[in-house]
């Protein structure tokens, strides 16, 4: 699938979830009609369980949405807190330290990032530069939308299509 669709939902108002995955369900059908793929109910509905369970009943919204946010504080990757957990353990002498080493640890640790930090002004240190997320363009999703479904007729592609598509996420 390309981008502005599924995507779609990571941008848009928390409130507006729901009316936005009708939206995107309706607009995986369209391109689906338009591109001239069979669209697979079974498939998708499939997927719109999984997304429901795992994305809607066991995270919350504010999980997975960065409406609101600005780009410079939006977590690319996990890899800071891999970082951290390794610098952690190879600080500690033994897996399961005292409760006075592993304080004496964390000072030390928060004072030397505080000292990094402060050093960014006083020009010893470069902020790291980091490339801007392209996140996707929000749409404007109409208030009226009730169903995920345009027209009574299914969408289907044309009777001369003898290739068989799938689209993926």
């Amino acid at each position: 699938m390309t981008h502005g669709v599924l995507d779609t939902l990571t941008v848009i108002q928390h409130d507006h979830i729901e009316r936005g995955i009708k939206w995107v369900k309706r607009e995986i059908k369209r391109r689906c009609a338009v591109a001239d793929v069979t669209y697979s109910a079974a498939k998708w509905g499939e997927f719109w369980g999984y997304f429901e369970r795992t994305w809607l009943e066991q995270y919350s919204i504010e999980v997975w949405n960065v409406f609101g946010l600005d780009n410079e504080l939006i977590a690319r990757t996990n890899n800071p807190l891999e970082r951290f957990n390794r610098e952690l353990n190879s600080r500690f002498p033994t897996p399961h330290p005292s409760m006075a080493t592993f304080v004496t640890v964390i000072k030390t640790i928060s004072q030397e990032y505080v000292r990094r930090v402060a050093n960014v002004p006083r020009g010893r240190a470069r902020r790291v530069a980091r490339e801007v997320i392209q996140l996707p363009e929000v749409v404007d999703i109409s208030a009226d939308i009730t169903s995920d479904v345009e027209t009574t007729e299914a969408v289907a592609p044309s009777d001369n299509s003898t290739a068989s598509v799938s689209v993926a996420l």
